[in-house]
């Protein structure tokens, strides 16, 4: 079993062209890149903001395209119930998740965190933020994809 992260997908979201250079039909690729790469004994950790509209629409396609269990870390564009997640084939949504992993105790969340922990986040596109010993998963940076945990941990740009 591998462990997937991905954030701030904002399917649908036109926006992104402009605000954050995205290409004009990102979303396609990333669908593709967790359909490549999500197998089905793996769990995709999703750091929130889903998408921007058609919520029903998008929750479908990442539900289809991901192999694996799919869990939701909630971010502020998340704004739907549990039950709703759940209902769209979620298997899991929580507002803040800790594991242990690799012997490290890793805090993910949608917003950075206090934490004496390791903390991977989104929320802050692409800007560099680190506070204590957050991780901000730029999502720019890793070419529209899903990571595995452990290359977050061992990037040369990781704080822990």
């Amino acid at each position: 079993m591998n462990i997937w992260v991905i954030t701030d997908t904002h399917f649908g979201h036109e926006a992104m062209h402009e605000l954050c250079g995205r290409p004009v039909g990102f979303e396609a690729k990333i669908l593709r890149q967790i359909t490549h790469k999500v197998k089905r004994d793996d769990v995709l950790i999703h750091l929130g903001d889903i998408c921007w509209y058609k919520h029903d629409y998008w929750n479908e396609q990442l539900r289809e395209a991901c192999a694996g269990k799919l869990w939701l870390v909630r971010g502020n564009h998340d704004k739907k119930s549990i039950t709703w997640y759940m209902g769209k084939g979620w298997d899991c949504v929580v507002n803040q998740l800790t594991l242990k992993v690799f012997g490290k105790t890793i805090v993910f969340s949608h917003k950075p965190v206090e934490t004496p922990h390791i903390n991977i986040h989104g929320h802050l596109h692409n800007t560099r933020h680190h506070p204590g010993l957050c991780n901000n998963l730029l999502f720019i940076e890793h070419e529209y994809t899903p990571k595995l945990i452990m290359e977050i941990l061992n990037a040369p740009n990781s704080i822990h």
